[in-house]
């Protein structure tokens, strides 16, 4: 008995200062210089983010169809064009290679090129990676490719 009221005084004293600590709230603390300041990022924003390409056949001259994409940096930092992926290989990207810094502008020129594909309405989207923080952006083309008049 007299070892049981010991073990019970025990938890009782060990409850008292423990518990204090235990229900104590856990804070972050953000330092002043941090409050209210604006995070620094580029931003990539098109000026279009599709392009129609109309009718067109998919011979002679008019076989391949550009365009190309404006961007402005929107954003406080100099905005970088990672890389341009296109969804199939009948369209190639090319980009602005240099920096573009804040309130400048920048391109993304898509190519598509008809011969070899199956005629009919298509769309092809562009992602364009950058150190934008929403990482990319996907911009589309699209257009009817008609069937060859000498084949109809």
């Amino acid at each position: 008995m007299f070892f049981m009221q010991r073990i019970r005084w025990i938890i009782v004293f060990v409850a008292m200062f423990v518990s204090p600590v235990l229900s104590q709230e856990k804070r972050i603390v953000i330092p002043d210089s941090l409050l209210n300041k604006p995070v620094l990022t580029p931003k990539i924003e098109f000026v279009e983010s599709e392009y129609d390409f109309g009718d067109f056949c998919a011979t002679g001259a008019d076989t391949l169809k550009n365009h190309t994409f404006t961007f402005v940096n929107k954003g406080q930092k100099p905005l970088v064009v990672l890389r341009a992926v296109s969804s199939c290989g009948c369209t190639q990207p090319t980009h602005t290679k240099d920096p573009v810094m804040p309130g400048d502008s920048g391109t993304v020129t898509v190519g598509y090129r008809g011969a070899g594909q199956l005629p009919g309405y298509f769309r092809k989207s562009i992602t364009v990676y950058s150190n934008d923080p929403r990482s990319y952006v996907r911009i589309f083309i699209r257009g009817q490719l008609l069937v060859n008049k000498g084949k109809e």
